[in-house]
């Protein structure tokens, strides 16, 4: 087991669950009578967080790549994932869809559709995961002989230039779905991810190089988020990119930057915390279940608010986090519970350390 990915994988979680907690927190009330500047600020934060996506992307190639980096992929390679991954997907998008079914039979039933075949909901992400796994399965031989500098640049020029012409044009007037695809189903085609996908796949096939080149460039890496964060701001606030998602060319570096931070403060550590490790054995289940609690905390809130502040942030954060840790705990008590809401991870366990000779 690999502890650095325990840490990413949890912060990333968090990090979710976070930006998603402050997008529907400042849409209240609260938040908006409190001023503009306080607005400002968690709209800030929110920018800084989109890593947390990309990031997933990283550690689901680095992890494949890793483990499969000197034998060769199982023929159940993704038959496994189809059950663990993708059928928590189906099931999430049927579940998401259920409240469109109140305007009728026919809303609900596009909207399961949309969720399931377009990723028409937050779970998008299993879908691009998909084509990954389907990519690595075709590739992974050629990958291997490729020169890793080669693939980096091609794969950055690719992901760049494909969010860079969505995040810079409009749609057509006379093209079906065009403010669509602008506006979200652009997000699902792997061409979007493919430089994180690149970069995992290397950092996990050459694992001892990559940490060992980690250390080497420590400092660019303690100091890169700093400075990726402020290029982020400035290019928003600035107004020349103001596409507020994940789904930006400048998030590129910016997740790079915060994923090999993490890396690298993570080796330093002599142990793993213990709440981020059990927060990792969650985040799939997590990333799935979160924006429900959220949705159904504001719900109630909205009933009856409370003059609270930037404090209803936090609520949502925590109790949506809780609740899906005590709902995953709860289906997983069925048999069949991961393929609802995705399985628990293992808990992470330390490399023994080999015994001293005797004499």
């Amino acid at each position: 087991m690999i502890k650095e990915i325990f840490m990413l994988r949890s912060i990333g979680c968090l990090s979710i669950v976070l930006l998603h907690s402050i997008h529907i927190g400042i849409e209240t009330m609260t938040i908006r009578e409190m001023g503009e500047i306080y607005a400002l600020f968690f709209d800030s934060i929110q920018m800084i967080l989109y890593y947390g996506t990309p990031m997933f992307i990283f550690i689901s190639e680095f992890l494949i790549a890793y483990s499969y980096r000197n034998r060769e992929l199982p023929s159940h390679f993704l038959t496994k994932r189809m059950r663990f991954i993708l059928v928590p997907f189906v099931c999430m998008g049927v579940f998401y869809a259920l409240p469109f079914f109140a305007e009728g039979l026919q809303a609900g039933v596009a909207k399961m559709a949309m969720n399931v075949l377009l990723g028409d909901y937050h779970g998008y992400f299993i879908l691009i995961i998909f084509q990954f796994y389907l990519f690595h399965f075709l590739f992974h031989r050629k990958l291997k002989k490729w020169k890793p500098w080669v693939v980096l640049t091609i794969t950055f020029i690719i992901n760049a230039g494909y969010l860079g012409f969505f995040n810079f044009t409009s749609p057509p007037e006379n093209l079906p779905a065009g403010s669509y695809i602008w506006d979200r189903f652009y997000w699902v085609p792997m061409f979007g991810w493919v430089f994180y996908f690149s970069v995992g796949y290397y950092a996990g096939t050459y694992y001892e190089k990559f940490s060992r080149f980690i250390v080497q460039w420590r400092y660019v890496f303690i100091l890169g988020p700093v400075v990726t964060s402020i290029m982020l701001l400035y290019f928003y606030h600035s107004g020349i990119l103001q596409v507020h998602s994940s789904k930006r060319t400048d998030i590129m570096i910016h997740t790079v930057m915060c994923s090999f931070f993490l890396f690298y403060i993570t080796a330093e550590m002599k142990k793993l915390p213990a709440f981020l490790e059990y927060i990792s054995r969650f985040s799939f289940g997590i990333f799935l279940l979160h924006y429900f609690y959220i949705f159904l905390f504001d719900f109630f809130f909205q009933i009856n608010p409370l003059p609270i502040g930037f404090g209803y942030i936090i609520l949502l954060f925590v109790f949506s986090l809780t609740a899906s840790i005590l709902t995953i705990l709860l289906v997983n008590r069925w048999k069949y519970g991961y393929m609802v809401i995705g399985q628990i991870g293992a808990p992470y366990k330390p490399p023994k350390k080999p015994a001293p000779d005797r004499i």
